[in-house]
């Protein structure tokens, strides 16, 4: 995959004389790796940034197709350059995929995506402010390289209590708390409240503040906890 990428770099700027120069691409390449840039090196540029790039770690090559972004932006041509990075990446099944802001964003299920997606839209109500800067942090953790999973869980539940503090008027009360108002004025189905309390649990016991214990949870129930957070915000967010 690295070889494919280092084509799509060179091969934009190929298509496009004049806009972005070669010794440009490799000069960035060399910098953002942390090896020297030769003036005239050999084989070409194109090469030499495959050389590169061969022995480095995935997660700076993900880093790389990042900070190549606002070289071919500038240039205008981030349309070519985010066609063909995310056309090598899903190739290989990457887990990610580069965003139409030049962040890369990990990889979901369309209908989780789409939760994702009706989530912000949510959030962008003004009574949300809060919600939706600690959904976003929630994100950034999600997305990263590696992918910090406490972060993402605690983010994401923290983004939930504050919708729901917000939706009932509760500004100081626990989600616990919250959780038994909505029970005692049946607002949800009895299950339904069920399940936001055994989310509740699920925090205290695993990524609550100022837990010291080690963080356990799998990578498949970091996926669970976070997609049931952002299903517990558009529930808040929607029921009348």
């Amino acid at each position: 995959m690295r070889q494919e990428l280092v084509d799509v770099f060179f091969s934009v700027a190929e298509q496009n004389p004049g806009i972005i120069q070669e010794e440009r691409i490799h000069r960035v390449i060399c910098q953002s790796l942390g090896v020297g840039a030769s003036a005239n090196p050999y084989g070409g540029y194109r090469y030499a940034a495959g050389r590169d790039i061969r022995g480095v770690g995935w997660q700076r090559v993900y880093d790389l197709i990042v900070r190549l972004w606002p070289e071919f932006e500038r240039a205008g041509l981030s349309d070519q350059f985010r066609d063909g990075v995310n056309r090598v990446l899903a190739a290989h099944d990457s887990a990610w995929d580069l965003g139409a802001d030049g962040r890369l964003y990990r990889v979901l299920p369309a209908p989780a995506q789409a939760q994702v997606v009706a989530a912000v839209a949510e959030l962008a109500n003004p009574r949300y402010a809060p919600a939706a800067a600690l959904f976003n942090t929630a994100r950034d953790a999600y997305d990263d390289r590696p992918r910090r999973d406490r972060d993402a869980c605690a983010n994401a539940f923290d983004a939930m209590e504050s919708v729901a503090k917000e939706k009932y008027g509760l500004p100081n009360a626990t989600f616990g708390q919250v959780v038994a108002h909505i029970r005692q004025g049946q607002a949800l189905n009895e299950q339904i409240v069920g399940v936001l309390e055994a989310l509740n649990t699920l925090r205290n016991r695993n990524f609550g503040h100022g837990m010291a214990a080690p963080f356990a949870l799998s990578t498949a129930e970091v996926d669970f906890t976070y997609l049931a957070c952002i299903g517990g915000i558009l529930l808040l967010t929607r029921t009348p």
